[in-house]
């Protein structure tokens, strides 16, 4: 897929967790994968529904070098380049506060999965909860892939969640599954 329909998708999905009420206002970020070497990455603090697809920012997954002048990524594009450098096989990642699953990551739970479909698409028998680290650090990064392993989604301690996969609409799916398991 070219770039430009990267761009197209990324703004796309942002536009989706928006209207699924997956995410709150400017708080949460999506990247996907251009290859090995680069993500795209939403830009910090704006909002979904106004974005262009040229507002995407091209972000370096090894130095976290982006183009200067521009537009500034996600202040956690950490955590999306830490997943594209561990799991190749990911090829997009979402980073969300929707409200059911932040009232897990708030009472600091994990949730089991009961169901063999739900345990195949989270490639886990549950929800794990990463330890604690300031927004935009070092430590929420390395606790937040220390939780998620191989696991498509976790639970960030009194943060949100992440969910990643092979797609944007898998990565989405997750998204949107584990925070109907939260409601329920």
């Amino acid at each position: 897929m070219d770039e430009l329909a990267l761009r197209n998708e990324l703004r796309e999905l942002g536009i989706r967790m928006v209207n699924e009420n997956l995410v709150q206002g400017t708080w949460g970020n999506a990247s996907l994968r251009i290859d090995d070497r680069y993500m795209l990455a939403t830009p910090s603090g704006l909002d979904y529904l106004s974005l262009k697809p040229e507002d995407m920012v091209v972000v370096d997954i090894y130095t976290l070098e982006y183009p200067a002048g521009g537009l500034k990524p996600t202040s956690e594009k950490g955590i999306h380049a830490g997943i594209y450098r561990a799991r190749p096989e990911i090829k997009c990642v979402l980073h969300s506060h929707p409200l059911n699953s932040s009232v897990y990551a708030a009472a600091h739970a994990v949730l089991p999965l009961k169901t063999e479909e739900h345990k195949k698409l989270f490639n886990n028998d549950k929800i794990a909860l990463a330890e604690y680290g300031l927004p935009s650090t070092d430590k929420l990064v390395k606790n937040t892939l220390a939780a998620l392993k191989e696991a498509n989604a976790v639970f960030m301690k009194n943060h949100g969640v992440t969910c990643c996969g092979p797609s944007g609409e898998e990565a989405l799916n997750t998204l949107r599954v584990l925070e109907k398991l939260a409601e329920l």
